[in-house]
This record gives C-alpha cells, structure tokens and sequence, in this order.
C-alpha cells in the first residue's frame, strides 16, 4: 500500500443506513457498528407499538381510532429518529472502518425478524381483538359508505356499551356465509316494534322523522345502471343520518305487519333504501353475530372530503 492511501472498503453509506433503519429501526445503527444503539431503537419501536395498544386495550372505547393514529404517530416518529440518527452515524463513521463480526446480513435478517416479529404480533392482536380494516364492495350504505370506501370497524364498541340507534355496524349473515360481513344501519332494538309502509320506517308506531337534502344518483340493479333519486336526513332518537331513496323504487317490508325486536337482537337497515339486503329479508340479528361498529372512513373512494368519522 503507498504512503498516504486509506483502506476504505469499510465506509458507512449514510444513504444505505438510513434505509436500513427505514425498513427496520435499528438495523442502520447495527450497520454503522453501534450493536447496542440499534438494539434501543428496535425496543423502543416495539415498546412504542406496544404501550398504544394497551391504551386501546383498557381505556373507554370511544376514543379508539383517535389512539390508533397516535400509535401510528408514534411508531413513525420512531422510524424517523432511527433513520436521522443511522445516516449521521455513517456520516461520522470513518473511512476505514473495520466490519464486525455482526456486520452481516444474516445478522441483520436475524435482527429485523426479531423486531418485526413483535411488530407483527401486536398487528394481530390490533386485528383480532381492537380494530379492524374492511373494504365495503356494495352501494347498500349510500350515501353515507361508497362502493370501495374503506372503513375502520371498532372491535371494542360493545364490550362495556350496548348498541346503539343509528350505528352502524359490522356483522355476520344470520342466513349462513360466515366468511361474508354484512355493514348496515341500526333502527330499532330488543322489545322495539318496526313497520315498513310507502317507503316510511315507523318504529313503535311513530314515524321516523326526515327531511329532503337533494337529488343523487348511484350506480345500481343488476345491470349496474346509474339510479337516481333523493338523499333525506333522518332522525332516529338521538341519531341523524343520511339515506337515499330510489325514484319508483319501493322498499320491501319485515314480513307481514309489525314485528317485535326480540332483546338482545337489533333491526337494521341499509342507508341505500332500495338495493340493501338486510333485516327487511332475514329478520332481527343477534348481537352475538357483530363484529364492531364502523367508527371511521380512512380511505374514502370518491374524494378525501369524506375522510373522518363516520355518523
């Protein structure tokens, strides 16, 4: 080697650790030779992902997408710390640094697996027990729900409350497909009497109160054909929504007459009065068939003007 030449087959690339630390927090300061310094940032990744999910766990289920998005916040603000930290670190890692023994990628694959294995897990656990994402493939909630909207489903809603007028809410078919889930509207609960006549809902005797908010148009029938009609704001109790009602269209009734909600069964409806399958053809549903409650649109399909909690 000549007088003044360096070995710099070692050097750091800082772009290279700050990608590292992208994919995993903590890998890019394992790549610039700070073994223990990766180890933190990926513990506190962990931890990060971990204390939100107990807040979402034990606290009152209202707040729940709110503590979601600060989960969200915060694991990203730790991917950004562990990526600044990891390039500088390269940036002042001198030219000849000499590769430790854990300077390999099996090392890192090993590393990245055992920090995103807890990652995983705590995904699972958002998926099974808190919350959980759903793309709706039908018009029946128009105009509140789009066809492709994605939605959010609180798991949690019911576990310390009952349901409520005008939820909206995820549930499996009491007519069998168990891997199908149905969203509707509720209108009526346990003990309540529902009638369906001329296109008015009447729950124990008393008309649901709505008001015209304009003329629509929604893709729908069989042929896919564009449908117009008219948006109302109904009021049902406490709760104020939108539904749509087809020109000439006429929503089929709950059977013969009025029928009794048995308790703990809920009536409900699509906000899409005329192409909904819904309690109108399969009667009440339990509430042991729900799933969660549609609390959030977090990818609205026709235009992020709809983004936010769904009413």
């Amino acid at each position: 080697m000549n007088e003044g030449t360096q070995d710099t087959a070692g050097r750091r690339l800082p772009w290279l650790a700050g990608l590292l630390s992208f994919i995993l927090p903590g890998i890019g300061q394992v790549y610039c030779g700070k073994l223990v310094r990766g180890l933190v940032f990926g513990i506190i990744y962990g931890l990060a992902i971990l204390a939100i999910l107990a807040l979402l766990a034990y606290i009152r289920p209202a707040p729940t997408v709110l503590f979601g998005l600060l989960a969200f916040v915060a694991a990203l603000g730790v991917v950004v710390a562990a990526v600044v930290d990891a390039y500088r670190l390269a940036v002042r890692t001198r030219p000849d640094y000499e590769r430790k023994t854990y300077n390999r990628l099996a090392v890192y694959v090993l590393l990245g697996l055992m920090i995103q294995g807890n990652s995983v897990g705590y995904s699972l656990h958002v998926r099974a027990t808190l919350f959980e994402a759903f793309r709706v493939s039908a018009v029946s909630m128009f105009p509140t729900i789009g066809l492709n909207d994605r939605i959010l489903a609180n798991k949690i809603a019911y576990r310390r409350a009952e349901p409520q007028y005008g939820d909206i809410v995820l549930f499996r078919p009491p007519t069998g497909g168990w891997r199908d889930t149905y969203i509707k509207r509720i209108v009526a609960l346990g003990g309540d009497t529902v009638e369906i006549k001329d296109k008015e809902v009447y729950v124990n005797g008393r008309i649901l109160p709505r008001e015209l908010v304009g003329p629509a148009t929604v893709v729908g029938g069989p042929a896919g054909k564009m449908v117009g009609g008219k948006i109302y704001q109904e009021r049902n109790g406490r709760a104020e929504y939108r539904i749509f009602l087809a020109e000439g269209g006429s929503p089929e009734g709950p059977g013969p007459g009025q029928i009794t909600v048995p308790a703990h069964h809920c009536f409900v409806l699509g906000d899409n009065r005329d192409e909904s399958l819904d309690s109108r053809q399969f009667g009440p549903i339990p509430y042991a068939l729900i799933k969660g409650r549609a609390d959030y649109l977090y990818w609205p399909a026709r235009g992020w003007a709809r983004f936010g909690r769904l009413h």
